[in-house]
């Protein structure tokens, strides 16, 4: 009896271990859709109405929580403070990219803007398509992998 706990109790461990690595890809996944739909959002705005940056993004309700403390961070930038971000599931290449778009943002007269703002967004679209994809792939891996390694170390115990 004894046993089969142990041996229940590893896969279970190994399976929330899964789970947690599947859960950061996914956040890292939403982050990029819905940096990507910023992006749509801004390139619409500056396009018919021209409103500024920090009222565009204002009042958009995110689902990545790592988008909204960013977000929350860069709307602390425009009322005048310093541009720091956290990190979040990012790496730091993409953190350093992510802060570059921030401080560009509304620097320039609408055309270069809107210039800019499509070539981010096509590389934001191919980023979260490779994102998307590796998830698609790795994701379950992640979970089945780890539920097989906590049941090969309960059995390995007992």
């Amino acid at each position: 009896m004894n046993s089969v706990l142990i041996v229940a109790l590893c896969a279970l461990c190994g399976l929330m271990i899964g789970l947690s690595l599947t859960k950061r890809q996914r956040e890292r996944e939403a982050y990029y859709r819905e940096f990507n739909g910023l992006c749509a959002h801004i390139i619409s705005n500056i396009s018919y109405r021209a409103d500024k940056i920090a009222d565009v993004v204002d009042g958009i309700e995110w689902q990545s929580s790592a988008l909204r403390k960013n977000m929350e961070e860069y709307k602390a930038y425009v009322s005048g403070g310093e541009l720091s971000l956290t990190q979040g599931v990012l790496t730091k290449g993409e953190l350093a990219a992510v802060k570059e778009f921030f401080l560009r943002l509304g620097r320039y007269d609408g055309e270069t803007q809107l210039a800019e703002l499509k070539q981010r967004q096509s590389e934001l679209t191919i980023r979260y398509k490779e994102i998307k994809d590796k998830n698609d792939i790795q994701g379950n891996m992640y979970v089945k992998l780890g539920f097989l390694a906590g049941l090969l170390l309960g059995i390995l115990l007992i």
